[in-house]
């Protein structure tokens, strides 16, 4: 799923808030199945849990956009949030506590100048639903189609020898 050297977590995360970003934080049933398209062209088995965690995070990020819309330059605070979310999870390898929690806070602040005692639960949402994705392997392993050897009877052109083989 990488690409130019950025992990699949990195990714699957620029792909969402790219997604939320563009879509303004609204979509229908159609941009929700485009999305999980690009997912999977990505390598992402989209299992119904797959699905549901990937809504979690979109509805996460949904909150945080929404809440920060007034916002000058929403695109640019929705960067610097997801960045710095990335960057902590995998700087504190999917694992805080309260004090690192409250720096990232800070850390946010400062970057976005958004960031309201209210919208600490929107952010505390995008990481919690980022975390999920950086503990998992995202990528779908490859599967090369077991070898399957011609039989004697997979050269006969009898249609009934055929139909009692499929039947079998």
């Amino acid at each position: 799923m990488a690409s130019s050297g950025i992990t699949p977590f990195e990714e699957l995360t620029k792909l969402a808030s790219d997604f939320v970003t563009s879509q303004k934080g609204m979509w229908d049933h159609r941009a929700w199945m485009d999305f999980l398209s690009r997912v999977q062209r990505k390598g992402v088995e989209i299992s119904e849990e797959m699905q549901s965690k990937l809504g979690d995070l979109l509805e996460a990020m949904k909150e945080y956009h929404t809440a920060i819309t007034s916002t000058e330059d929403v695109q640019k605070a929705m960067s610097i949030v997801f960045d710095e979310s990335v960057a902590f999870i995998i700087r504190q390898k999917g694992v805080w506590g309260h004090a690192e929690w409250e720096d990232f806070v800070k850390t946010i602040q400062q970057n976005t100048h958004t960031c309201s005692d209210g919208m600490e639960a929107y952010l505390g949402g995008v990481l919690e639903s980022l975390k999920v994705f950086y503990t998992q392997p995202l990528v779908a392993p490859a599967q090369k189609p077991a070898p399957v050897a011609p039989t004697k009877s997979s050269f006969t052109s009898d249609p009934v020898q055929i139909s009692k083989e499929s039947e079998e």
